[in-house]
């Protein structure tokens, strides 16, 4: 059967699925195909019976857009329908996810990501970076006070992609640890003035060195 619908909503198609397969009978399964590029609005409670039926040849899905209009979802979900569909997943990320296990995530989509308190002074730039880098959509940081061990080339990209709203609530981030063995005294006070910017009035950017580093000036 070929669904003709540019939107589906993923119970009526379970639903018809299901009718056509008890009119078919005992070991016959309904294989249904979608329209190329189609949106199905699934809620995350609906994903695991919409994933079995893919597996079990009920439904094809090829390059549909999957919209998680309902819920959130694990990394490990959003992993699974990255390799069901090659199309674009909208969904929010389960909050409590770590970064650990948010810089897993497999292509780049439309996902609503929050760092989780449990990480506010645990990150690096480097791992926001790659963070943002997995999704098309502005990452909060509003649980973030400070950085770990980061690069001033990492803080530069980070500080950039911040101003330009790839990422929101990054004004608590006031203290940052420069992992560089050597520094220069211009790049390092560029970088301080980008995060005392972003940070806002009457918050100090905090920056810390590695022991022994060297500081051209």
């Amino acid at each position: 059967i070929a669904v003709s619908d540019t939107t589906i909503e993923a119970d009526a198609l379970a639903a018809r699925i299901d009718s056509f397969d008890e009119i078919n009978g005992d070991n016959k399964t309904t294989g249904m195909t979608l329209v190329s590029e189609a949106t199905i609005n699934v809620a995350s409670t609906e994903i695991t019976a919409l994933l079995d039926d893919e597996a079990d040849g009920r439904v094809t899905i090829v390059d549909q857009d999957i919209n998680v209009d309902s819920g959130d979802i694990s990394v490990d979900t959003a992993n699974d329908l990255d390799l069901t569909t090659s199309g674009t997943i909208t969904a929010d990320i389960t909050t409590t996810e770590t970064v650990t296990d948010l810089k897993t995530l497999t292509g780049t989509h439309a996902y609503t990501i929050v760092i989780a308190d449990g990480d506010a002074t645990s990150s690096s730039a480097s791992d926001l970076n790659t963070i943002n880098g997995k999704t098309s959509e502005a990452v909060s940081l509003e649980n973030v006070t400070a950085l770990t061990s980061s690069s001033l080339s990492d803080l530069e990209t980070l500080a950039s992609d911040i101003g330009d709203g790839e990422f929101s609530n990054a004004t608590f981030l006031t203290t940052i640890a420069v992992s560089d063995t050597t520094i220069e005294a211009d790049a390092l006070a560029a970088r301080i003035d980008s995060f005392d910017e972003i940070n806002g009035d009457n918050k100090t950017t905090g920056m810390t060195l590695v022991s022994e580093a060297t500081i051209n000036v």
